[in-house]
């Protein structure tokens, strides 16, 4: 009977932790889709994540990292993977543009990025010369043109 007792318990604040956790997540993830990115990099793995949110509830999280060796990509291609919230949902039924100027001012478009799951993603060369590069994303919805962008790495990093 104690046991009982105790499990249900268990159960009981498990559940409260988890319901306070999400409201406070979901209150996170809100106040992070600002105009400012909120970004973060992992210069020894190269791996790059930046939130940012626009006009109308619209949030976009960027996410750079070097393609796999194993998958027949260069050490130089890398996957830019980007989610698109609004209300806190994802939304898998855009048309989602980017395209990448490099630090030489050179201009790489790909028309339509690929969806996979809640991610749209492109590949890109983003190591063949030192700099930022400047990395943009535009949808349309209900007739108006949405855009953001980002810097690659965010601030020039030398090793």
């Amino acid at each position: 009977m104690k046991y009982i007792i105790w499990v249900s318990s268990f159960v009981v604040l498990a559940a409260c932790s988890y319901t306070t956790a999400s409201k406070h997540s979901a209150d996170v993830k809100q106040s992070q889709a600002t105009n400012q990115a909120a970004s973060n990099m992992d210069h020894k793995k190269r791996f790059f994540v930046a939130r940012k949110g626009i006009e109308d509830g619209y949030a976009f999280t960027f996410h750079i990292m070097p393609a796999p060796l194993g998958e027949g990509y260069s050490r130089s291609l890398f996957h830019l993977m980007v989610s698109v919230e609004k209300d806190n949902q994802p939304l898998t039924d855009l048309v989602l543009s980017s395209r990448v100027k490099h630090p030489n001012g050179k201009v790489e478009e790909n028309s339509t990025m690929m969806l996979m799951g809640d991610w749209y993603m492109s590949l890109y060369n983003l190591d063949h010369e030192q700099g930022r590069h400047w990395i943009t994303v535009s949808f349309k919805q209900a007739g108006k043109t949405y855009s953001t962008g980002i810097y690659y790495p965010e601030r020039a990093y030398r090793q």
